[in-house]
């Protein structure tokens, strides 16, 4: 059980990141997470934003101890379906990749801005959602709209179990320390989950300072070798943004292929601002993006 001086510390770290005007409206541990998680609404200009957010290591920092406020999703209370992070609308060109998305599994589903996402813009598709944390889910519930059912258990014992297939298969796994641990069996049981043609979409945070990324997503790569298929990587120029990794296995597997999948995806679903920022500035690459 946290302090009152803990709590405290939590609350103040809250008003420094998002200003003293935010409004905190929940701060609670999350036992399967590893560290408290919070919601806090706040305003940019005209805009009003709600926020999950986390605690933990900051990586590269002199003292990754010391506590760090992360964003894990956000919603824009005026559009609630709307992408606020890139790396989400990032994330989303999974389904651009697969030629007729009607079902995904989302592992992971913080603030559950995918599924408000594909509820709005792709309605034929059947969701399965998994995450581990019963406290994430009910704080989606509460504040986030959410009102699937989810899966309550970690993401590799139910892949060990799962027999259904899906078109998209979208891996979005974080704890206070970071990315899940994931080995070729686990990217061997995603890639199995996948339809013919399905698509497998995978965030990394903090790719450019964790050293324990790229082994993970070589890890993919090998097992997406071993099938024929291959990776690729798309990020912000620059390094400073999230790094989503994509495993297309339908007839345009060539990373030159989104760009047109982009275009048809944000024509046909009718996407804000016909999509035209997503890859807007944007690195993509066949191997991992950075040799650290």
């Amino acid at each position: 059980m946290r302090s009152r001086v803990e709590d405290q510390h939590y609350r103040r770290l809250v008003a420094e990141y998002f200003g003293s005007s935010s409004r905190l409206r929940i701060l609670r541990p999350a036992e399967a997470f590893g560290a408290p998680v919070f919601v806090v609404d706040f305003d940019r200009g005209i805009r009003h934003y709600r926020t999950f957010g986390s605690f933990g290591p900051s990586f590269g920092a002199a003292n990754p101890d010391d506590p760090q406020v992360t964003e894990q999703s956000s919603m824009d209370l005026l559009y609630p379906s709307h992408l606020v992070f890139h790396y989400e609308r990032l994330m989303s060109l999974a389904f651009a990749l697969v030629e007729r998305p009607v079902s995904a599994l989302l592992l992971g589903v913080g603030g559950a801005a995918m599924w408000r996402f594909v509820r709005a813009y792709v309605p034929e598709c059947a969701m399965l959602l998994v995450d581990a944390d019963e406290s994430v889910v009910a704080m989606a519930r509460r504040w986030f709209y959410l009102t699937q059912a989810v899966v309550i258990d970690t993401a590799q014992h139910f892949l060990a179990l799962n027999e259904r297939k899906f078109d998209a298969v979208l891996v979005d796994l974080y704890d206070a320390n970071g990315p899940a641990p994931f080995d070729e069996a686990f990217w061997t049981r995603c890639v199995d989950a996948l339809n013919p043609g399905g698509c497998l979409a995978t965030n990394w945070a903090d790719f450019a300072t964790n050293r324990g990324v790229k082994p993970m997503a070589e890890a993919q790569e090998r097992v997406a070798r071993e099938r024929g298929l291959g990776c690729y990587y798309v990020t912000r120029r620059g390094f400073r943004d999230n790094l989503i990794q994509y495993l297309p296995t339908g007839p345009e597997r060539r990373p030159t292929a989104i760009t047109g999948a982009l275009e048809r995806f944000a024509r046909e679903r009718r996407l804000p601002d016909r999509g035209r920022f997503i890859l807007e500035h944007c690195l993509i690459s066949e191997g991992f993006p950075l040799d650290i």
